[in-house]
C-alpha cells in the first residue's frame, strides 16, 4: 500500500472515531477499496506448471491481518453509523459486502498456506459484521436472499419495505462477477486464494438458488477438474458434485450441461490416484443419473447407456489390478454402479461373473473389505436382475461356498468380525436368490450337506441348506 493511502486511512479512521458527523460514502469507498486491494493474496510469479507451497506466502497473513482490522474498523463505523439513523445507498453498500466479502473468504481457514490462525479469526469477524450490517443470520442469507424467501409471505412483506430490493435478492452475482475478473482459465493458476472463495460460494447455494448462478459457477468447476494437480482435480469434482446433486436435471440438460459434464469427466476413468478416483465415481454417477433421465430417452433401446460406459471402463481397470487402495477403491464403488444401472446390468453378467470370483478369491487381509464390498456388489446383481438371475446361480454358489470355506478354514487369520459381516451377506445373498428363483435354488443346494469340508464351514452350508429349505416350503 502507498505511503499516501496509509495517511488517508489513518485519517479516516480518526476521524470516524471522533467525530459525530455522517460518513461520506465516497471516502469510505475509496479508503475501502484500496485497503481490499492490498489485502489480497498477491499473484503468483511462478509458472503454472510449479506447484505453490507455503514458503510462498511467508509474511502474507502478518500483513494481510493488519488490511482486515483497518476493514473491521470501517465495517464497525458504518454499522454505528446506520444505528444511529444514517441511511446508506444500495450502491455503496454492494460495494462494501462484495469488497468484504471476496477478500475475507481468502483468508477464512487457518489451514491454507496464505492464512493463519489470527488472519482467520479476524476475517470470520468481518463476514459477521456484514451479517450484522443487513440483519442477516448468516452469510449464506446475506448472499443468496433466503432468509426473506424462508419467512411467511406477512414477514416478507414486511422486510421488503424497511429494505432495499439488493438485499432482499442477496448479494451472491456481484460476489461472483468480482470472482470472475480472477477466476479465468487462463489465469485462475496465478491467484491460488480464488479457487477456495469459489469453493466456499458454491457451498452457500443450495437447490434454490445454484440455478441462476451456473454460468459463472460450471465453467470453472471444469477447468479447475481438467488441471493435472492432484488437489485441484479433487476441488472440480467436488464442485461438479455439488452442482450436479444441487440443480434440477431439467436444467442441466438445457443447453447439454450435463453431457458437457459427463464428457469432461470420461478420461478421469482411466487415472490412478486413489484421491481423484474417490471423487470421481460419485460425481460420474451424479452425471450418468442427469442424462439417463432425460425424457427422449424414454422407451428406446440404445446400444450403451452412460452408466456402461463408467461400469465398462471399471471392469477393465478391476480385471487384474494389484495395488491394494485401488482394488479396496473399485470393489466399493462397484455395488453402487450396478445399482444405478439396474436391471441393464445384465448385458455385463459374464464379466461381471469373472470380477466376483476373482476378488472373492483373493486374499485382501484380515478385515476382508474387499470381499464384503464384493459380496454387496453380488446382492445388488441379484436384486436388480432378478428376472435373469437363475442363469447365475450356479456360478454365484460356488463362490459363495468357496468362500465360507476359506474365511472358516483354522488356518485362516480372517478376523472374527469380519467372518461374521460375509456369512451373514451370504445368506442374505441366499435369500434373495431363492425369493428370485426357488426351484433353481433347491436344485442346485441339492446335497450342500454332503460336500466335505471342515465343520465349521459344514455349519455354514447347513444354515443355507435350512434357508434354501424354508423358502421351499413357503
Amino acid at each position: 500500500m502507498e505511503t499516501d493511502d496509509s495517511e488517508k486511512i489513518i485519517t479516516l479512521l480518526e476521524r470516524l472515531k471522533t467525530s459525530s458527523a455522517p460518513i461520506s460514502e465516497d471516502e469510505v469507498i475509496s479508503v475501502l477499496s484500496a485497503t481490499v486491494e492490498s489485502c489480497h493474496v498477491p499473484c503468483r510469479d511462478a509458472p503454472e506448471d510449479v506447484p505453490y507451497d507455503a514458503t510462498e506466502f511467508e509474511n502474507v497473513a502478518r500483513e494481510a491481518e493488519m488490511h482486515l482490522c483497518i476493514l473491521l474498523r470501517l465495517l464497525d463505523s458504518i454499522n454505528n453509523a446506520k444505528k444511529e439513523g444514517q441511511k446508506f445507498s444500495p450502491q455503496f453498500l454492494k460495494c462494501v459486502i462484495v469488497g468484504c466479502v471476496s477478500v475475507a473468504c481468502e483468508y477464512r481457514n487457518s489451514s491454507w498456506e496464505w492464512s493463519n490462525e489470527q488472519a482467520a479469526k479476524t476475517s470470520r469477524d468481518i463476514l459477521n459484521k456484514l451479517c450484522d450490517l443487513c440483519e442477516c443470520n448468516n452469510l449464506q442469507a446475506l448472499l443468496t436472499g433466503r432468509q426473506i424467501a424462508e419467512d411467511s409471505e406477512e414477514d416478507a412483506d414486511a422486510i421488503r419495505k424497511e429494505t432495499n430490493d439488493e438485499v432482499f435478492e442477496g448479494y451472491m452475482k456481484f460476489v461472483l462477477e468480482k470472482l470472475s475478473e480472477s477466476l479465468k482459465k487462463s489465469t485462475w493458476k496465478s491467484y491460488p486464494a480464488v479457487k477456495m472463495v469459489y469453493q466456499y460460494m458454491l457451498e452457500l447455494l443450495d437447490h434454490r438458488s445454484i440455478s441462476i448462478h451456473l454460468p459463472y459457477l460450471l465453467p470453472p468447476a471444469l477447468f479447475i477438474t481438467d488441471d493435472w494437480e492432484k488437489r485441484n482435480k479433487v476441488l472440480g469434482l467436488s464442485a461438479l458434485r455439488h452442482i450436479l446433486t444441487k440443480t434440477p436435471g431439467s436444467e442441466l440438460r438445457f443447453y447439454g450441461r450435463a453431457a458437457v459434464i459427463f464428457d469432461a469427466l470420461k478420461p478421469l476413468l482411466y487415472a490412478r490416484e486413489v484421491e481423484v478416483l474417490d471423487e470421481l465415481y460419485p460425481t460420474i454417477l451424479e452425471a450418468a443419473k442427469v442424462l439417463e433421465a432425460d425424457p427422449a430417452h424414454a422407451g428406446k433401446l440404445r446400444s450403451q447407456t452412460c452408466y456402461e460406459v463408467i461400469l465398462e471402463q471399471l471392469l477393465r481397470e478391476m480385471y487384474g489390478e494389484q495395488k491394494l487402495a485401488l482394488r479396496s477403491l473399485y470393489s466399493r464403488t462397484l455395488p453402487e454402479v450396478i445399482a444405478a444401472m439396474g436391471i441393464v446390468a445384465l448385458r455385463w453378467s459374464q464379466e461381471l461373473m469373472e470380477i466376483f470370483k476373482d476378488y472373492l478369491a483373493t486374499y485382501d487381509g484380515r478385515d476382508a473389505k474387499d470381499r464384503i464390498n464384493i459380496l454387496k456388489g453380488i446382492k445388488k446383481y441379484v436384486q436388480e436382475c432378478w428376472p435373469q438371475v437363475h442363469m447365475k446361480i450356479p456360478d454365484i454358489m460356488k463362490m459363495l461356498v468357496r468362500l465360507a470355506y476359506d474365511v472358516t478354514d483354522e488356518d485362516s487369520d480372517v478376523e472374527p468380525k469380519a467372518v461374521h459381516l460375509i456369512i451373514q451377506e451370504i445368506e442374505v445373498i441366499v435369500q434373495l436368490l431363492c425369493d428370485a428363483a426357488p426351484q433353481t435354488m433347491l436344485k442346485a443346494c441339492c446335497g450342500i450337506t454332503a460336500v466335505p469340508c471342515h465343520a465349521k464351514c459344514k455349519s455354514v452350508l447347513e444354515r443355507i441348506s435350512v434357508i434354501v429349505e424354508s423358502r421351499e416350503l413357503k
